[in-house]
């Protein structure tokens, strides 16, 4: 349990120290709130209620699947994994801890972002506080093992980033957190159904907030537990796999 411990302290430090895993926790999504919040506070007032949540999917979206993979895939990649079953370590506590440290990176981010929103761009604020943290948090935790998932599947460096960006730019687009889903032809709500966001943005929404939803913002926690459920199980599995062969 102390090497675990050890080992969660080492890997957020080497977080905040690698460039490309800074800039896609805090820089990028920081930036992306900044910039987008002022334009929404002008051009779309409709989302200027919501602003801090869907902001905060945002980050959460862009630094779960853009930025965990990278580190499990790495790890493997470098031998660290290895290393650390000589210290003790089991490989499944190496997911645990990348999903931790992500965890703990990415909450950073949504507190700096429902803190600076009313002030910064006058967007309202939860009617319930506990519903929004509680819904984020869930969020947070499916959409990590998303990120997880594709860390497992991935078989270098470069197919994890290719298959963040595959789930990464839909969940952008096709979610309802830049434009409403109403907006979109009906072929593309569809493809947003799959995604986590939409649910997140549903479930905050109508807990938080009080307002109308287009889904049941009840269904859509289950949803959203469903899908984090399912992509846990495939990540843990399929990273059991690879550790078994690489012993063999």
């Amino acid at each position: 349990m102390n090497a675990f411990f050890q080992y969660l302290c080492i890997q957020f430090k080497m977080n905040l120290r690698d460039r490309s895993i800074l800039m896609t926790y805090y820089l990028i999504p920081l930036l992306f709130f900044v910039v987008v919040g002022a334009v929404f506070s002008a051009v779309n007032p409709s989302m200027k209620p919501i602003l801090a949540a869907s902001m905060s999917i945002f980050a959460v979206t862009m630094g779960a699947i853009m930025g965990t993979p990278i580190p499990i895939v790495k790890a493997r990649e470098t031998g660290t994994l290895r290393a650390l079953r000589v210290c003790g370590i089991p490989s499944a506590a190496v997911l645990f801890v990348q999903a931790l440290s992500a965890l703990m990176h990415l909450a950073i981010v949504c507190v700096i972002i429902y803190v600076v929103s009313p002030a910064l761009f006058h967007s309202s604020i939860p009617k319930n506080p506990a519903a929004y943290a509680s819904a984020l948090l869930i969020f947070l935790i499916v959409t990590i093992s998303v990120g997880l998932l594709i860390g497992s599947l991935a078989r270098n460096q470069s197919m994890a980033s290719m298959l963040s960006m595959i789930a990464f730019f839909p969940t952008v687009m096709l979610s309802g957190i830049m434009f409403p889903s109403s907006m979109l032809p009906q072929v593309f709500r569809w493809v947003g159904y799959v995604l986590p966001a939409t649910y997140a943005l549903q479930a905050t929404t109508g807990f938080a907030y009080g307002a109308k939803t287009d889904l049941n913002p009840r269904m859509s926690i289950l949803v959203l537990v469903g899908i984090g459920l399912i992509a846990l199980t495939i990540a843990v599995w399929r990273f059991g796999t690879i550790q078994q062969s690489e012993q063999e």
